[in-house]
């Protein structure tokens, strides 16, 4: 049986204690689905980190230790265990520098080089150089939008046809109805009124929340104040003038700021709220999106990237940087009662035709592919 080099490193970062991100869920569940139904490959997760967080995980001491090592062909425990291997599929981008195996890098966003404002300083300069000249020595591209793949041709230079599209999934337990009562349950341990508006994501300038935060103080007091902004992500970006904001919201209680919740829970705000606002300047895709959907939560998202495509005319446009737009979206959404709104029918019938299960499925083909 051949063999997958699996890169864990940003899933094994979230177990330890961060908080799984958006790659760190794509290996997770892709890993769940090869432990379901995958007869063709042995899978061989590995990381870049001190302890190993999944079973059967290979742990090296530190990307920068390999890097450095493999440059100077000095990487003898690593090397071994990517030369018994048939494919290195590189989730992130920590992409190991090894010859004569092929590589399979997926590329989500190349934020770092179209949006390099959407980085932290200390991130702008080499890091995306280092990220573009490693990625491009990959043997094939994998991607999760059509949007993506243009911009991973027109700024990685790349070329088109070594690039494979496979889009996230929605696992089956977001369709899956929550009884009133844990959900009740849920909203009182957070204090969260029975109508509010929820957003979802980490805390930082692409995220757009400040100007979410601004389209929502705009609304009627008699609506405000009622049908709470509620803000599920960690602050990821050190910006004094957001967090006062978000502090001012929260002390005007218009809006309520919970750091971190669990996948239920999760599942319980997206099934209690009144709408999804997912207003973000940019993303390769936009999963929340899709969990929304399945969740038969109505959805506001932007114009911009890929979340048009993601959306599928299922949601409401609005132009991210235009606060007003934001405001009148609001308002159509509160106007509008969700049961009966024909965007929650069609989102959810998009969301039942992207699973996990097919995105492994469609991984795995490619695999076979390249090996």
């Amino acid at each position: 049986m051949k063999k997958i080099a699996f890169g864990s490193t940003l899933l094994n970062r979230g177990l330890s204690g961060s908080g799984i991100d958006g790659i760190g869920q794509y290996c997770q569940e892709l890993l769940a689905q090869y432990a379901i139904d995958n007869q063709a490959f042995e899978i061989l997760p590995f990381a870049f980190e001190e302890k190993p967080q999944i079973p059967n995980e290979k742990v090296f001491s530190s990307y920068t230790a390999h890097a450095i090592k493999g440059l100077f062909h000095l990487n003898a425990a690593d090397s071994h265990f990517f030369q018994n291997t048939s494919l290195i599929h590189a989730t992130d981008q920590l992409i190991p520098i090894v010859k004569n195996v092929p590589i399979l890098a997926t590329v989500m966003d190349v934020i770092p080089l179209s949006k390099p404002e959407f980085l932290k300083p200390s991130s702008r300069l080499i890091k995306p150089l280092i990220w573009k000249t490693l990625t491009r020595r990959a043997n094939h591209i994998c991607t999760i939008s059509e949007f993506s793949k243009q911009e991973i041709i027109e700024y990685l230079n790349y070329p088109g046809d070594s690039i494979s599209v496979i889009p996230l999934g929605v696992d089956s337990r977001f369709f899956e109805a929550i009884s009133n009562d844990h959900r009740k349950c849920v909203l009182n341990k957070f204090n969260i009124p029975s109508n509010f508006i929820l957003t979802i994501g980490s805390i930082q300038p692409r995220k757009n929340l400040a100007r979410l935060i601004a389209a929502h103080a705009n609304l009627p007091n008699s609506i405000k104040n009622d049908i709470p902004l509620v803000i599920v992500g960690r602050f990821w970006w050190d910006d004094a003038e957001l967090m006062h904001q978000i502090q001012e919201g929260v002390q005007d209680g218009r809006c309520i700021w919970i750091n971190y919740v669990s996948d239920f829970e999760k599942r319980c705000l997206l099934q209690s709220a009144q709408a999804l606002s997912f207003t973000s300047l940019f993303e390769g895709f936009g999963l929340p999106i899709l969990e929304a959907y399945a969740s038969k939560l109505p959805v506001i998202t932007s114009t911009s990237s890929s979340m048009p495509e993601v959306a599928n005319g299922s949601s409401v446009l609005v132009d991210p940087t235009n606060i007003e737009e934001i405001n009148e979206a609001l308002k159509t959404m509160l106007q509008t009662d969700k049961g009966s709104n024909p965007l929650v029918a069609s989102g959810f019938a998009h969301a039942k035709s992207l699973s996990w299960e097919a995105t492994a499925k469609k991984t795995i083909a490619l695999y076979k592919k390249l090996t």
